[in-house]
């Protein structure tokens, strides 16, 4: 059966920290991530797709953001659904595009990564809850990386 849990993480501690590829009980007791850092490193070890919201905004976060997406999708795939068709770990991004130069580095390095970025068209997303009405949004990108 799936599953969803929901996590934080701070992208920056998370990127410089080499050996958080594989969660340990001694994550508990570190000081960077504590308890609830440490679940959800655990949960994002192990997830098949990472979804993020209005993340790229920072143009100081964005190689830290970058190289966490790149650890992520690089990691050994432990779900239990997991790879069975072939599938590959995704990332899922809702973002507004509020500054090309912001925008530019974010794609620059994720092309640095070998992080392969696909936008998708809001108009091809379906509405979960027909009653509402579409607003305009296109400041609004959906992209999936993998």
């Amino acid at each position: 059966p799936a599953s969803v849990t929901v996590g934080t993480l701070e992208w920056s501690e998370y990127a410089q920290n080499e050996n958080n590829m594989v969660f340990s009980q001694t994550a508990e007791s570190n000081p960077v991530y504590g308890s609830h850092g440490a679940n959800s490193i655990h949960a994002l070890s192990n997830a098949d797709v990472i979804l993020a919201a209005d993340v790229v905004y920072d143009v100081h976060s964005i190689p830290d953001l970058v190289s966490t997406v790149c650890k992520l999708l690089s990691s050994p795939w432990k779900s239990t659904n997991g790879n069975q068709n072939g599938e590959e770990k995704r990332a899922i991004f809702a973002t507004t595009f509020r500054n090309q130069t912001t925008f530019g580095l974010f794609e620059k390095e994720l092309d640095k990564k070998g992080i392969i970025c696909d936008y998708l068209s809001l108009d091809d997303v379906p509405f979960v809850f027909p009653c509402y009405f579409r607003q305009p949004r296109s400041d609004v990108r959906l992209c999936t990386m993998t």
